[in-house]
C-alpha cells in the first residue's frame, strides 16, 4: 500500500516540456531509461514518503529530490 502522489500544476507544466526537449533531442533509449528512472522514482516516494523533506508550504507534503540525471534547465 501506498500513498496518491499529486502534481502540482507547475510540475505537470515542467515534466512536458522536459520530455518534449528529449523528444527532440535525445533518443528512444535514452528516453525510456529517463522516464524508467522517474517512474521507480515516484514509485519510492509514493510508498516511503517519510525518506523525502517536508514541504515548507504544506506540512502533510513530503518533497522529493531530483535524480542524478542531469536535464538542462527549461525557462519561460
Amino acid at each position: 500500500m501506498g500513498f496518491e502522489i499529486v502534481w502540482t500544476p507547475k510540475a505537470v507544466e515542467t515534466f512536458g516540456k522536459r520530455i518534449a526537449y528529449l523528444e527532440e533531442n535525445w533518443t528512444e533509449k535514452e528516453i525510456f531509461n529517463f522516464t524508467s528512472r522517474v517512474n521507480e522514482y515516484l514509485e519510492t516516494l509514493r510508498t516511503q514518503p517519510l525518506m523525502f523533506r517536508i514541504s515548507e508550504k504544506k506540512k502533510h507534503a513530503h518533497i522529493g529530490v531530483n535524480y542524478k540525471t542531469s536535464i538542462p534547465h527549461l525557462s519561460g
